[in-house]
């Protein structure tokens, strides 16, 4: 299957870090073992589907709990700080923090919700709250360590597995002859999992009901605090938790594990083969369903003892182990499988002598790499190291956000808000300035109660005049063409105007569109009658055309030269990027687009993820998208890329 590598949204935001990850080499130990399972002795049939319930039912009161029983178990909790799980809302999670204020009732409840479900489903490791940014084909899910979790419907126990890498203890639940997530007539098979769990309560061949507990939360596997992977595969994937790359594609793309992840590798086969699994709760929710917190714990279960769920009947597959090929392939062995784990610290040795060896402990401090001059307008990137106390990379990263911000106010950190997943492995993360005034200025960082500061540097007056004569530096596009211009993205007019009212026509949103996002060009023959392979857009249109993202019209034209209307550009936006924006919105986003119009669910997009300018309260879905919007919507999306 085609990988789009394209770099989606990254914009690091929020608070009280939630990140799960796994080993490098992706181990998906047993990933088959269900279905040999199945064709050996087959599984009990459950009931029939009667709707879903939440995987976790209660979770702090994030917004009022005091910072030290952050990192609590759940049973530290009083029923008075504890409340229902917030619905999962894409709206709501996508909201800025910057725009909520503590102590209001509304803004807490959305604080909440963002803190819940830092990693919505095909986000990124960034914690921007954003869907289908990224390739992480699940929700993770912040609770803490020992919450109960739920099975979401009526299903079977497919897997129990005790793992101690990758997803750690996970369960695994068939779902049989329930419906499809668009259409309640059609039935199919579903997989759900629950990752990184401290007790699993159930065994394969287990019969579960809807909101019955089969496990409670923990951090086993790789993941760095407790939370739930809780994810829904459909039966195209071919093993369960269903992972969209392998270790040797992230490194042939030049890529980590979280860049990966960032980028969007394997978005195409997270889509393929992986449902938005609380989108789909919300859909089925069953309003009385009952909740069993019993916990009773089955002969054959998993603990915290890291031995996998067996039973009588599993000796059929007792030796059956896999992991994801390095060359992509599925296989299965039945021999164990070498797995590649993350480096593991290794002790200090025992000094043989009766005295002990002193060992400094490192301690965490931060130091800055910042020009002595910058520009207003042009490259303002500066770079933060994670050090420790003699000047070496601190090997254990941070726990938490940190805020970097302008001491005297001249500019704004384009990622103000961060955590340790910034940082690649040398310790750096390197941001940028925007809005930026002239004067003297320092780098603020803020991190756990303790300050740390750059050398002071200046920013220049940029004194060579505007790029464009059309466009000065009091246009509400002043900023966003500087930057693409700078970024090579757009070009001007001879005559050294940029011409920002000007309609764009259909081949132009297309290079806006594809160079904003990255894509690679492809070259190849134009079907159509009106169109040359021999024109500047020919590489732009084939490279839609072949994608899926444009077709032409019924007597084989494409018109290229046709203006892109408002709709049409946000569909192509979308389009070319492979993003899900759903097929209808519950409210309108403006008062001209209505809930029924085909290209609602990509206006209403735009307008959250912030795409369109603020303040629009008719959009003229039907009028011609300018030069100036393009370039608006283009800089909005690229201050989010790498």
């Amino acid at each position: 299957m085609k990988k789009d590598r394209s770099y989606y949204f990254q914009h690091p935001i929020f608070t009280l870090l939630l990140v799960g990850f796994f080993t490098t080499s992706l181990y998906v130990g047993g990933m088959y073992s269900n279905l040999i399972y199945t064709s050996v002795v087959g599984f009990p049939q459950h009931a029939p589907f009667d709707g879903t319930a939440y995987p976790v039912r209660q979770i702090p009161d994030w917004s009022h709990i005091k910072s030290d029983k952050y990192k609590s178990a759940y049973d530290a909790f009083s029923e008075g700080e504890l409340v229902e799980a917030p619905k999962y809302d894409p709206a709501q999670l996508s909201v800025s923090t910057d725009t909520l204020k503590w102590g209001n009732p509304a803004d807490d409840k959305v604080r909440n919700a963002k803190i819940t479900y830092s990693v919505p489903y095909l986000s990124t490791y960034l914690l921007d709250g954003k869907e289908n940014t990224g390739s992480h084909p699940a929700v993770d899910i912040k609770v803490p360590e020992g919450t109960p979790v739920y099975s979401i419907m009526n299903g079977t126990v497919v897997k129990a597995s005790g793992q101690s890498s990758g997803f750690g203890h996970h369960i695994v639940i068939q779902h049989n002859n329930v419906p499809t997530l668009n259409n309640s007539s059609e039935k199919v098979t579903l997989y759900s999992s629950y990752s990184h769990l401290k007790d699993v309560n159930v065994a394969v061949g287990d019969v579960v009901t809807k909101g019955q507990q089969i496990a409670t939360s923990g951090k086993t596997g790789t993941a760095t605090t407790p939370h739930v992977h809780f994810q829904l595969d459909n039966s195209e994937a071919p093993w369960h938790p269903f992972w969209p790359f392998t270790t040797k594609e992230a490194t042939d793309a030049g890529l980590d594990f979280f860049t990966a992840i960032n980028a969007g590798l394997g978005r195409e086969s997270a889509l393929a083969t992986t449902i938005n699994p609380l989108k789909y709760v919300n859909a089925y929710i069953d309003p009385n369903a009952v909740y069993s917190n019993s916990g009773a714990t089955s002969s054959s279960a998993v603990t915290s003892s890291d031995k996998p769920a067996t039973s009588s009947s599993d000796s059929a597959v007792a030796t059956a182990t896999s992991a994801v090929p390095v060359d992509g392939t599925s296989a299965v062995t039945e021999t164990p499988v070498a797995v590649e784990t993350q480096p593991v610290e290794t002790p200090v040795a025992e000094e043989t002598s009766a005295q002990p060896v002193q060992v400094e402990t490192p301690v965490l401090t931060f130091e800055f790499e910042v020009n002595d001059t910058y520009t207003e307008g042009q490259n303002a990137q500066f770079k933060i190291l994670l050090r420790d106390q003699n000047g070496n990379v601190y090997q254990d990263g941070m726990s938490g956000e940190a805020v970097v911000s302008s001491v005297r106010g001249n500019f704004i950190a384009t990622s103000s808000i961060f955590t340790s997943l910034q940082f690649n492995n040398n310790g750096e993360f390197v941001n940028a300035m925007r809005n930026m005034k002239a004067g003297n200025d320092k780098l603020k960082l803020e991190f756990d109660g303790k300050t740390y500061y750059s050398k002071e540097f200046k920013i220049l007056a940029n004194k060579t005049g505007d790029l464009f004569s059309d466009v000065p530096a009091g246009s509400k596009y002043y900023e966003a063409v500087n930057y693409l211009a700078n970024s090579k993205v757009i070009g001007g007019y001879g005559d050294g105007t940029f011409k920002p009212d000007n309609v764009v026509n259909r081949v132009e949103a297309l290079k806006f569109i594809l160079e904003a996002i990255n894509k690679k060009l492809d070259t190849g023959h134009l079907p159509f009658k009106d169109t040359s392979s021999k024109e500047w857009y020919a590489k732009y249109l084939y490279t839609a055309y072949k994608a899926g993202v444009v077709n032409g019209y019924d007597d084989k034209t494409f018109r290229p030269t046709s203006t892109v209307n408002k709709a049409e550009f946000y569909k192509i936006l979308f389009a070319g990027m492979g993003v899900d924006v759903g097929s209808s919105v519950g409210v309108s986003p403006y008062s001209d687009v209505k809930v029924g119009d085909w290209f609602a669910p990509y206006i209403s997009y735009a307008k959250t993820l912030g795409v369109i300018e603020d303040g629009v309260k008719k959009l003229n879905p039907s009028g011609g998208m300018t030069r100036g919007e393009v370039a608006y919507a283009m800089y909005k999306l690229m201050l989010t890329m790498k």
